[in-house]
Parts: C-alpha cells; structure tokens; sequence
C-alpha cells in the first residue's frame, strides 16, 4: 500500500523493489490486489483498534471471509511469539 504523497490511489505509480510482490499465477489481478487490503484491515483491527497483546485471547466472528481468515492468521502468530 502506497502512501498518498507518491501516488497510490494513480492509476500508473513507481514503487520500489522492496514495495512489490510478485502476483501468483493462480490468482487472478483482482484477488491478488485483495489480499494485502484484507491483510492489513485485518492487522489494523487486532492491533491498532482492539490493542490486542501476546497472551491476550480474541474471538473471531466471520472467520471464514477474507478479512477474519487473515485475522485469525495474525492472532495465532501474536499468540505464539508470547
């Protein structure tokens, strides 16, 4: 996700190497562009608006949409660094 300042709501941007993922081949254009918005609702919502902490537990409701299955991912990796 590209910030404001350099374009990332432009139809054509320049990032750098370290900005970019390589697409996978199963995944069309438009799934591929969902993941990381999903992903980062989902880090956002645990993280900054419920301050969820390591050892800290947490339901879940809609894990199985696009937002709660990267939800729950990222709740078990903060469990298990505790």
């Amino acid at each position: 996700m590209l910030g404001s300042d350099r374009g990332g709501n432009a139809e054509y941007v320049v990032v750098k190497a370290t900005e970019a993922a390589v697409k996978p081949e199963r995944l069309s254009h438009v799934e591929a562009a969902a993941v990381p918005l999903a992903g980062i609702t989902a880090c956002q919502g645990l993280s900054t608006m419920a301050t969820l902490k390591s050892g800290q537990r947490v339901l879940i409701h809609g894990g199985a949409g696009g937002v709660g299955h990267q939800a729950i991912q990222f709740a078990r990796l903060w469990a298990h660094l505790s």
